[in-house]
């Protein structure tokens, strides 16, 4: 008997960890939103459409702790402007790798231009202009045109003694930099402070003053009902956790109060938005949370906006 009731015991705990395990990740929805991951880095959500994904022990996405969640993009467009781009660079090579310094401008004819210092014995200043794709397995190249060394072209004495881009630029494991002969490639999943997302880009451009991303492929499908604002974070299914409380069937959609620019939205600091704005509950029991920006609330030091969106003032 004792053995029995230990069995059922067995199989029922078992039964709820498997249940735990298969929840439903949460449906999520962004449009026109400035998201910014650090003080330094952003991102600006043209359009995004996935899913939350619970990471770590919780069982369900925590908004609070970008480390409890992961992003899916299913389909969508995102810019990363100069800013970023260097921060996130800065943060994957310096002290990871044998990349002193670096800085990555946009040139007149729409190429990336890296210039910096690596150590190779000793120091050896470089200057490469280079072009960017997506890679078939969604990832993003950059592929070196030009290479100079104390502004002299390099490029034909690299290739008369066989030397690649890999020769000379070491990178640890795990950065989200890799070397492919003259190639640099990244991958956002790995490059991004938490949460991280994961996605296959499928087309990348360069802009004026950012870097374009194409995820996925064919029309973007909006959630069901439609989010009911201009610039939004949009979740719906699944169970979803914030502050003391958790949705389950969730429904919640965090609305810019100034639709006039996009939604400066930060995951660390989003209580305080949520704090400074008011929410309504819905008749279907869901709730719509109108936030003004990050970068305006009072007292707090602003954010240098992000330039791949229009700020106000910047029009």
């Amino acid at each position: 008997m004792r053995v029995t009731l230990f069995v059922l015991v067995a199989l029922t705990a078992g039964a709820f960890i498997r249940g735990g395990a298969g929840a439903p990740a949460v449906e999520a929805e962004m449009r026109n939103v400035d998201l910014h991951l650090t003080p330094e880095i952003g991102l600006h959500i043209r359009s995004l459409r996935g899913r939350f994904v619970p990471e770590g022990p919780r069982q369900a996405p925590y908004l609070d702790d970008p480390r409890s969640y992961s992003v899916t993009v299913d389909r969508g467009e995102v810019a990363v402007d100069l800013a970023s781009l260097n921060a996130l660079m800065s943060r994957a090579l310096v002290g990871h790798s044998n990349v002193r310094s670096m800085e990555i401008s946009i040139d007149e004819n729409g190429q990336l231009r890296q210039k910096g210092t690596l150590k190779k014995g000793v120091p050896l200043p470089f200057d490469v202009k280079a072009s960017v794709s997506a890679t078939p397995d969604g990832r993003l190249r950059i592929h070196s045109e030009s290479v100079k060394g104390f502004g002299i072209p390099v490029n034909p004495l690299l290739k008369t003694f066989g030397v690649t881009m890999d020769d000379l630029l070491t990178v640890e494991p795990g950065r989200g930099v890799t070397v492919d002969g003259n190639d640099v490639v990244l991958d956002p999943a790995s490059l991004l402070p938490p949460p991280a997302m994961h996605g296959r880009i499928t087309a990348v451009r360069v802009e004026k003053d950012a870097l374009v991303q194409v995820f996925g492929a064919g029309a973007q499908q909006p959630l069901s009902p439609p989010a009911t604002s201009k610039n939004y974070i949009y979740w719906r299914g699944g169970q979803l956790s914030f502050g003391k409380l958790t949705m389950t069937e969730t429904d919640l959609e965090l609305i810019d109060e100034d639709p006039r620019d996009a939604f400066d939205f930060s995951v660390d600091r989003w209580n305080e938005q949520l704090v400074a704005g008011y929410s309504k509950i819905t008749a279907e029991r869901g709730l719509k949370s109108h936030m003004p920006d990050y970068n305006d609330l009072p007292r707090q030091k602003a954010q240098v906006p992000l330039s791949g969106s229009s700020r106000k003032g910047a029009r």
